[in-house]
């Protein structure tokens, strides 16, 4: 009854630890590295910055209007005295006298030709936020792709721990049946150690593995900006990684045309976007610095102005005015000059830059599938192989049980096959990230 208790205690306490783990799959993975990334937080605060400044310089097409007002209050004294008035002395007594002065004004101004560039001045920052929506996308692209890399590295690395947990199995299985050959006089003692060997080996395997798989989801913790002392398991459910020859075979078919391979990229990969933008701007820019440079700025103005001495009867003088003001610059120190050339340097330098990532996106391209067909055959290969190895094992168990064979026989071929079967892990895997490689660099990764 005791013992009944105690593992229904601990059915409750490793059990309650099981449930409460939590699954992450890689929608939610990437979905969290997204919300979490301090750059993608960075880059849609300057968003909204960005905003921000648009509407500032779209303020400036409007007239302003400001209201004044002021009061002042002037002494004037001078001592008196005797003066002469036609031959006649007249005293003068000491003049002391204060006068109040009450302003109240409104003035407005508005730009009303510059050559257009306080439009221009619009269009630039219009620009600027477009490129910086590019650069969001990109780097919600580079972080789908990390996030790729490190789940589908998690998912091998579990897959690898079964294969090693199966082939512990085998060995331990395999140990069992040596000690009853032993117990009915077929084999010696000596090859229970030496199968207690090898089943020792396999579970340093396992172990490695184990630790192989704990770094691993740390790395998919750490790509995702998530806690990582978080407990989770790696749900796989939707990663099809169950695929025949013939299927690797379609999809590496679909995925070598490199011509329309590196038409998708650039149609659709946002550091492509990104540097075309980048010309965008600076074209903008060079427009505004001409415009600043050759054409006259005229601007309308209007003041409507109260004087009084008293604020009861402020109204009582008026005065009202408007007309306009034209400033052309002769000289500005090369103040705009200096603007269009750096403007026309940078376009021409980011031009250059298009045309070396294009060729960098055909060469990553094409390295991308040699990846991918390299993995394929290496899948075909071992797929060979693999069958191979399960008939050797079988062969090299059946000869020992017999006597024709030696427990040295048993355990190659065991060994073989297991590394054969984690080879096909790494090379399945390996396809799959292969493929998604060439979805981002052709700019049709999805998330």
């Amino acid at each position: 009854m005791k013992k009944l208790i105690s593992v229904i205690l601990l059915i409750l306490i490793y059990g309650g630890t099981v449930f409460s783990q939590e699954s992450i799959d890689l929608k939610k993975a990437i979905s969290i590295a997204i919300e979490k990334n301090p750059s993608i937080s960075t880059i849609q605060n300057n968003l909204a910055i960005q905003k921000l400044n648009i509407s500032s310089v779209r303020g400036n097409l409007y007239p302003t209007l400001a209201l004044s007002g002021s009061w002042s209050r002037n002494n004037s004294y001078s001592s008196g005295g005797t003066q002469l008035i036609n031959g006649i002395p007249v005293f003068i007594p000491d003049q002391n006298t204060w006068q109040s002065n009450f302003n109240l004004g409104l003035n407005s101004q508005v730009t009303l030709f510059n050559g257009f560039a306080n439009y221009q001045s619009i269009e630039l920052e219009n620009q600027n936020e477009a490129g910086l929506k590019l650069l969001l996308e990109k780097t919600k692209t580079d972080i789908v792709l990390n996030v790729y890399q490190k789940f589908f590295d998690a998912v091998k690395k579990e897959k690898i721990v079964q294969t090693y947990r199966a082939n512990l199995k085998n060995s331990t299985d395999q140990l069992e049946k040596i000690k009853e050959y032993v117990n009915v006089g077929k084999k010696t003692v000596s090859e229970i150690y030496k199968q207690d060997v090898q089943v020792a080996q396999n579970e340093l395997l396992l172990e490695q593995s184990l630790n192989d798989f704990a770094k691993s989801k740390v790395d998919l913790l750490y790509a995702m900006n998530d806690d990582l002392d978080k407990n989770f398991a790696v749900d796989a459910g939707d990663i099809n990684a169950d695929l025949t020859v013939a299927q690797l075979k379609s999809i590496l078919d679909k995925s070598t045309n490199i011509n329309e391979l590196v038409k998708n990229a650039v149609a659709g990969r946002y550091d492509y976007k990104s540097a075309m933008q980048d010309i965008r701007i600076n074209q903008t820019k060079l427009s505004l610095a001409v415009k600043n440079l050759w054409f006259p700025s005229i601007s309308a103005f209007g003041s409507y102005n109260l004087t009084g001495k008293e604020i009861r009867n402020i109204a009582d003088s008026r005065s009202f005015s408007v007309g306009l003001s034209l400033s052309y610059y002769i000289f500005q120190g090369n103040k705009y000059d200096i603007s269009r050339q750096i403007a026309e340097v940078n376009i021409k330098q980011k031009s250059e830059d298009i045309v070396k990532l294009e060729q960098q996106i055909k060469s990553d391209l094409k390295k991308a599938i040699l990846d991918l067909e390299t993995s394929y055959k290496q899948i075909e290969i071992l797929d060979r192989n693999i069958k191979s190895a399960e008939q050797d094992k079988i062969l090299s168990e059946e000869n020992f049980r017999i006597g024709y064979g030696t427990l040295l026989d048993v355990q190659t071929a065991a060994t073989s096959l297991n590394n054969l079967l984690i080879n096909r892990i790494n090379s399945i895997y390996n396809f799959l990230f292969a493929k998604k490689q060439i979805d981002y660099l052709s700019g049709q990764l999805n998330y």
